[in-house]
């Protein structure tokens, strides 16, 4: 029994230092595994915040970009040749009058609208440039020969057969476009 005791004196501080070894081993692999598994829930919960943020930011702009197109369709529409005498024309009115009022009109609700071009791609925005400038030329071709003693009634008249002969007027065609446009960016969404 003296031998054993002897051996056990002997071997007993190697066995400590082998189980705390072992058990500083294995906590460390606990702490490495524990801290990866923290590190990658970290990323992941990042990569969820990035991309709720990119969703969020890619909504807004599509957001602004369907308010754009919405105030362009609006402006093209009120454009139009046949809604612009129904709108602007008013008993009295000399063709002249009406003339100006409905170029007046053109230019102000297009200045009106003039940030919203930043949210619309460029080939929309020439189309309805093109398209306020081409009724600005329309309206001023119909009244280039009217005389002073015309009325808008007169004009009217005028604007409407001159309307009538045209296949595609260019508020028609960038409506068209936007309206198309439009529905990618809905598909988008």
């Amino acid at each position: 029994m003296q031998d054993f005791l002897q051996i056990l004196r002997e071997i007993a501080p190697i066995l400590i230092l082998s189980f705390v070894s072992i058990y500083i081993f294995h906590e460390g692999l606990s702490f490495l595994r524990e801290r990866d598994k923290v590190r990658r829930e970290y990323q992941r919960n990042a990569d969820l915040a990035s991309d709720l943020s990119r969703r969020a930011t890619s909504d807004v702009v599509i957001n602004l970009e369907l308010q754009a197109a919405e105030r362009f369709v609006l402006y093209l529409e009120r454009i139009a040749p046949d809604r612009l005498v129904m709108r602007l024309h008013q008993n009295g009115m000399s063709a002249k009058m009406l003339q100006t009022e409905m170029l007046r009109n053109i230019r102000e609700e297009f200045d009106h609208n003039l940030s919203q071009q930043v949210y619309i791609s460029e080939p929309s925005w020439e189309l309805i440039r093109n398209a306020k400038d081409e009724m600005i030329k329309f309206i001023s071709a119909a009244g280039s020969n009217m005389t002073d003693r015309q009325s808008g009634i007169d004009l009217s008249q005028r604007i409407f057969e001159a309307a009538s002969r045209v296949e595609n007027l260019p508020s028609e065609v960038a409506l068209k476009y936007l309206r198309k446009e439009t529905r990618r960016l809905l598909t988008v969404s």
